[in-house]
């Protein structure tokens, strides 16, 4: 019996599908998720989604971290971003890092500290993001 994945953002349901396996990147390494897993609730970090369809398909996105609950054969995975490669243009990725780097090494005597945690946070994102279209790129 497959696994339910759904990958939810705030703004819609990104993926709904019946999956054999998961292959996610929590903050301290990567999980794999497969049927009968026992429960899990672990906070995933910027990088790969991969999982395998119950019709033997593989599907790769990236996500923008957040927060996986399994239950039940049930993968529940809240995320603020979900891209497939295709949808990364690595120079508007570089040109939104120039961006912030540029005001975080500008501005940093008036940023909040919240400010300043947020722009590391969009850049490392962003970084991610790099990586994970080049490793796709590769393959």
């Amino acid at each position: 019996m497959p696994l339910h994945l759904k990958v939810i953002t705030p703004l819609r349901t990104a993926v709904e599908s019946d999956a054999l396996s998961i292959l996610i990147t929590a903050n301290d390494g990567q999980i794999e998720i497969l049927p009968g897993h026992t429960k899990l609730i672990s906070s995933v970090g910027n990088g790969e989604l991969s999982y395998r369809t119950a019709d033997g398909g593989h599907v790769s996105l990236f996500v923008g971290g957040g927060f996986l609950q399994v239950e039940a054969d049930q993968a529940l995975l809240v995320t603020d971003t979900v891209l497939a490669a295709d949808e990364l243009d690595p120079s508007s990725i570089n040109a939104a890092i120039e961006k912030a780097s540029t005001r975080l090494r500008n501005e940093s005597s008036v940023l909040s500290r919240e400010e300043q945690t947020r722009l590391e946070a969009g850049i490392a994102q962003q970084l991610a993001m790099l990586e994970y279209k080049r490793r796709m790129h590769k393959h």
